[in-house]
């Protein structure tokens, strides 16, 4: 190898400078402060000269030994001689004892005739150097370079030695000198090694000085140092991965690594490692097979990470590997698996937080994470929904980064409105609330009002956000833990048609809670509608049904403000029945016609049911009668043995439009088969007769049933003009005097026989004499009306004379009957 050399030290009138060099290359100019003293020498310090030095420069290394030059024209001046290499060639040199002794050995040996050398790099023996071990364990620590050996003496022995361990890489940047202070280490790179004089051993108290009495490397960098350890197994790593190790902190991080690749088996140690290799081995193309080897056995780790161990991957960059899907899997794996329990939030609620900040935390970590708390939400178990309410009051934006990870999904949705608890700290509602709805989760936003706000507050908050009315499930969510009557009055207060449905459900299970309705406000009409629509039995949850139902209708009469479902809806229920209602009038002819015809059947149903039982309520008005009489019910109840001829009687008397006929058909029924009439019962069925001046009806009666029940002669009396002069006498439902009888009797006998007394011999018959028959040339009424007078006062023959002809000609005659059986006409017998 070549090697060039020069001679430094005073020179006239510009102090230090190069005297002489066996080339003009311009790298000896530039070293020549590089070879002066570091520093002035401190008082009192002598032993000091000479002192070698070596350090890299360009792509050179100079190696030099410096004396104190005692005839200079002033003191602290120097002669340097020093000898330059090429940095590579350098570095191949096992041993710098040859080239130490190519240095001057005195001040005298500097003033030589320089010329380039060529060398052979040969190694020479020579035992080790006792410090050596100590200058290893200094080195090793690494906590301030450089390391500090006190006195020169042997100094260049210790370099020699420590040189044969260091491997070329190293060679490179290894640098050594003498220092009198710290503070002339002003250099790049600072030298590694330095020796100082005795006497200045206080100034380098923050520096590791030298133990040259000590025989165990405190360390692995220390034994390598020391040869006691081989170092090509980790220099192989480190050519694997594509870098050198220029640096002892760059050995010791590689024999550390080299470490955990044999028998790392903790997540912590395998992910500085995985950070390490990244760090140290930034292109993928470089230990592919150590990576991957690492970066599997790391993933199996982090498969079950916990919280804590997830946090220290947040800034995991894995740019120098060629595949890490399958770790991030295994991240995404973790995190869906966590049982998120409280006692971990803090860890939680940071990873959370983590999770959404771009800055300090890698997209792939972030992305993992986020799709990690995706998937734990799918699991059957509801931990990280309790988790995420427990964060929600600790942190705002924990909350928000947390259901921001969480799918856009209804059942997702569900599962989180179901956990939130039954009291929550309302800190940060406002964010809350906002964060729920951005994503439309109107569930979730009702759950949160549920358990901050009293349940008129919540519903009222959740109705400025829900205005689609067909959707009820937020709603239903912010009644959440209202009580039945809590929901009325928040249906009441609010009019919403969802909130009236809501109450509707709870008033199916707790119907107590429509008690002193009065629907008097649309929106009770509306609940009551909807509660009967669910459970037609409860139309009589109000205190008073009916009460209320007159007073949804009168407002329908009235034209006031009513549901039209809850009439439709009352048309199905017993208060269809409006047979109690007073002017009900005026409904039929504004009723639908459907619902009309369901009230009108009700009410004709109700009506007779009372009327049944003989408490006749109202007089049914035109409509209501013409129903009832068309009804088929009507007949059934007439007809009906429990109802009594009382009650019928009842029914037909406010039934105005009541047919004859019919009442003919029910009196035939009733009277056969009745074994007793009461006198009021006879009575009220005259005064009916009477009113309606049905004669039909009472010669039916007088004729077909007088016989069998006598107590209808109380009845027939007060309709006896109905009933015509021969029945009411007959009947002895009236006095005739003698003169009605006769005049009775002639009117009969006239029928009878038109033409006279004669006719048909019939006064001959009799006993009597034709001659005697006064005006044979008048006609039959005077004829007749002349000799029954004659008869009356005597003549002859006698009026049972001619009653007994009369009875042969006519047998079944009963006027004839009547007449011969009564004394004013046949006398006393």
């Amino acid at each position: 190898m070549r090697v060039e050399q020069a001679i430094y030290g005073e020179v006239a009138g510009r102090g230090h400078g190069l005297r002489a060099s066996s080339t003009n290359a311009p790298i000896f100019a530039n070293i020549t402060s590089k070879l002066d003293l570091p520093d002035a020498v401190p008082p009192n310090v002598k032993a000091w000269s000479p002192f070698v030095r070596g350090f890299p420069i360009h792509n050179h290394y100079v190696l030099a030994r410096t004396f104190l030059d005692t005839s200079a024209s002033r003191s602290g001046m120097v002669l340097t001689h020093a000898l330059i290499i090429r940095l590579d060639d350098m570095c191949e040199i096992g041993s710098l004892a040859m080239l130490f002794r190519q240095l001057a050995s005195s001040v005298e040996g500097c003033r030589k005739t320089l010329e380039n050398l060529e060398l052979e790099a040969t190694s020479i023996d020579r035992a080790t150097a006792k410090d050596l071990i100590g200058t290893a364990n200094a080195l090793a620590i690494q906590e301030q370079i450089p390391a500090v050996r006190l006195g020169i003496d042997g100094f260049e022995h210790l370099v020699d030695s420590l040189w044969n361990n260091l491997w070329p890489a190293l060679r490179r940047t290894f640098a050594f000198r003498l220092s009198f202070d710290p503070k002339d280490l002003v250099e790049q790179p600072k030298p590694m090694l330095v020796c100082t004089p005795e006497q200045l051993q206080a100034r380098w108290s923050r520096y590791c000085i030298v133990k040259p009495d000590e025989q165990t490397p405190n360390s692995e960098n220390a034994k390598i140092l020391c040869g006691q350890r081989d170092v090509r197994p980790i220099l192989s790593l480190a050519k694997e991965l594509g870098v050198e190790v220029h640096t002892l902190r760059e050995l010791s991080r590689l024999e550390w690594l080299h470490k955990i690749l044999s028998v790392g088996t903790s997540f912590d140690d395998l992910l500085a490692a995985v950070r390490m290799i990244n760090g140290l081995s930034k292109q993928s193309t470089f230990g592919t097979e150590i990576k991957d080897r690492l970066l599997s056995q790391f993933t199996q780790l982090v498969s079950h990470a916990n919280c804590k161990q997830l946090l220290l991957m947040k800034n995991l960059s894995l740019s120098g590997f060629a595949d890490s899907q399958s770790l991030w899997s295994a991240v995404e794996r973790s995190v869906s698996i966590l049982r998120m329990l409280p006692a971990d939030d803090n860890d939680l609620i940071e990873i959370i937080l983590a999770s959404a900040d771009e800055k300090i935390v890698v997209p792939e970590w972030r992305t993992t994470v986020t799709s990690g708390l995706s998937r734990a939400a799918y699991r059957d178990s509801p931990d990280i929904f309790q988790a995420i309410w427990r964060w929600a009051e600790r942190s705002d934006a924990a909350f928000h980064a947390a259901v921001g990870a969480l799918s856009i999904d209804s059942d997702i949705e569900q599962r989180l409105s179901i956990e939130v608890p039954r009291k929550l700290n309302n800190t940060f509602l406002a964010t809350l609330l906002h964060t729920l709805l951005n994503r439309h989760w109107l569930i979730a936003h009702g759950a949160v009002l549920a358990a901050t706000q009293s349940p008129l507050d919540a519903t009222g908050q959740q109705l400025q956000v829900d205005k689609n009315l067909n959707q009820i499930t937020g709603l239903r969510s912010a009644l959440r833990y209202a009580s039945p009557i809590q929901t009325l009055e928040c249906a009441l207060a609010h009019k919403d048609t969802r909130l009236i449905e809501l109450c509707a459900e709870q008033a199916i299970s707790h119907p107590e809670i429509l008690a002193n309705i009065r629907c008097e406000d649309m929106t009770e009409q509306q609940i009551w509608c909807a509660t009967m629509n669910q459970n037609l039995s409860l139309w009589n949850a109000p205190n008073n049904p009916f009460g209320v139902r007159d007073t949804v209708l009168t407002r329908f009469t009235n034209g006031n403000s009513f549901d039209k479902g809850l009439l439709q809806t009352l048309a199905r229920t017993p208060l269809a029945d409006l047979s109690s209602m007073e002017g009900r009038e005026q409904l039929w002819s504004l009723l639908p016609t459907m619902e009309r015809d369901q009230y009108m059947q009700a009410t004709v149903i109700g009506w007779l049911e009372v009327a049944a039982r003989g408490k006749v309520r109202t007089i049914p008005e035109p409509p209501l009668e013409r129903a009832i009489l068309a009804d088929s019910h009507l007949q059934r109840v007439l007809d009906k043995a429990s109802v009594t001829f009382e009650a019928c009687l009842a029914i037909v008397s406010v039934l105005s439009s009541f047919p004859e006929d019919r009442f003919i058909s029910l009196l035939s029924n009733r009277l056969s088969s009745t074994s007793v009439i009461y006198r009021s019962d006879s009575e009220q069925l005259g005064v009916i007769i009477k009113s309606r001046h049905w004669k039909r009806t009472a010669k039916h009666i007088a004729e077909r049933f007088y016989k069998r029940h006598p107590d209808l002669t109380h009845g027939l009396k007060l309709c006896a003009d109905l009933l015509g002069f021969y029945l009411c006498w007959k009947l002895n439902l009236s006095r005739p005097s003698a003169d009605e009888k006769w005049k009775s009797f002639e009117e009969e006998v006239l029928e009878l026989y038109p033409h006279g007394p004669d006719s048909s011999e019939l006064w001959s018959r009799a006993g009597g004499k034709n001659s005697d028959l006064l005006g044979s040339s008048q006609n039959g009424i005077t004829r007749w009306h002349n000799a029954l007078r004659s008869i009356r006062y005597g003549g002859r023959p006698t009026a049972t004379m001619l009653l007994n002809v009369m009875l042969v000609d006519f047998p079944k005659n009963e006027k004839l009957c009547l007449f011969i059986r009564d004394s004013d006409i046949v006398g006393r017998h």
